[in-house]
């Protein structure tokens, strides 16, 4: 039994020691899509947070949000629309990627609009985070599925840890209101997310039952391209493509900003799949994860700071964030394998 081990341990310590040019491949590549992921993913939370604290000469701030969501959007349907041309496509079933688009855009307007009535970024991004929560929904609601202690005390933590934040936060600015109206936001987003995620389960069921492969920049570019429609018909029903456009000819400084958020979201994005396609979702799951944390700092450091107490709520939802790096590098089976993520978000 040791002889017939000992082969296959030789060759795998011949490809450890051998660097050779394929492994200064493989480097570059993870350097490629992890210094992408961070940098434009940074960017676009930061973009994100400066577009909803912008006020105008006038003291107006920008409250567009469907204007918002169309041309972000549209950019990750360009670049969706490129991949396609470069990858190839494949037909998917229409009917699941309309409600997923339409779920999904839900989802990224009420992250929006949680910021735009005052939520923090950095409570935003924390709840996000806790992405067991909206897949532990999804099932409950779409599925039957159960989850590991691991997998809910991670959830836990996270959501733990926000209520903290979000509680000291309220407390040194006195804007109790605001707070509560914007964590409705974000639990809504988080619902959404957790229906999107059980549609996606069955698009995947449903595609490997007629053995049909599921390529990255089709969902793409057909979840944001239904999130597009939809957020154009909720813009104009709500009068906010002509208000947004209005405000951004007016504000040249939040126009660039817009447009900065948008293309970073979409490159961000391609990244992520430029990931996925060349390593695993482990690895992806690490570079998202530390990327969360890295937003949610920069966010505190460059804004009013926190109290003590906040901070307490900071470390033990990173604790929650970061838990999902280790239960995924030691084989803990996931409860739900979810596609490859159709548009950024904070989260």
């Amino acid at each position: 039994m040791t002889d017939m081990a000992a082969p296959k341990q030789v060759e795998d310590d011949q490809q450890f020691r051998e660097p050779g040019p394929d492994l200064s491949r493989a480097q570059l590549k993870l350097l490629r899509g992890g210094a992408g992921i961070y940098f434009f993913f940074i960017w676009y939370g930061r973009l994100q947070e400066q577009i909803f604290k912008y006020k105008s000469p006038s003291g107006a701030k920008f409250t567009s949000v469907w204007f918002l969501q169309f041309l972000d959007a549209l950019a990750n349907v360009a670049v969706g629309a490129l991949g396609r041309c470069l990858e190839g496509s494949t037909p998917l079933p229409q009917a699941f990627l309309l409600c997923c688009g339409f779920g999904q855009v839900l989802s990224k307007y009420s992250t929006s609009a949680s910021l735009s009535v005052g939520l923090s970024f950095s409570v935003a991004t924390m709840a996000k985070s806790a992405k067991m929560v909206p897949v532990m929904i999804g099932s409950l609601l779409l599925g039957s599925i159960t989850f590991s202690s691991t997998q809910i005390c991670q959830a836990a933590a996270i959501v733990l840890g926000t209520g903290i934040v979000s509680f000291a936060e309220g407390r040194n600015k006195k804007s109790g209101e605001s707070t509560k109206l914007g964590l409705f936001f974000i639990m809504s987003s988080l619902f959404c997310d957790g229906i999107v995620s059980g549609l996606q389960q069955r698009l995947k069921d449903r595609c490997e039952a007629e053995k049909t492969k599921v390529r990255s920049y089709d969902l793409m570019f057909w979840t944001n391209l239904y999130m597009a429609v939809a957020s154009l018909l909720f813009a104009v029903a709500r009068s906010e493509m002509r208000e947004g456009a209005r405000f951004c000819l007016q504000n040249p400084l939040l126009a660039r900003k817009i447009l900065k958020f948008a293309l970073c979201g979409a490159l961000g994005q391609a990244c992520i799949f430029y990931t996925i396609a060349n390593f695993d979702s482990v690895v992806c799951s690490a570079l998202t994860s530390t990327r969360k944390l890295l937003s949610v700092m920069i966010s505190v450091l460059e804004g009013e700071g926190l109290p003590y107490f906040g901070w307490v709520g900071v470390v033990i939802a990173s604790v929650g964030i970061t838990g999902e790096i280790g239960s995924d590098r030691h084989g803990t089976k996931q409860p739900l394998r979810k596609l490859p993520p159709s548009g950024p978000s904070i989260s």
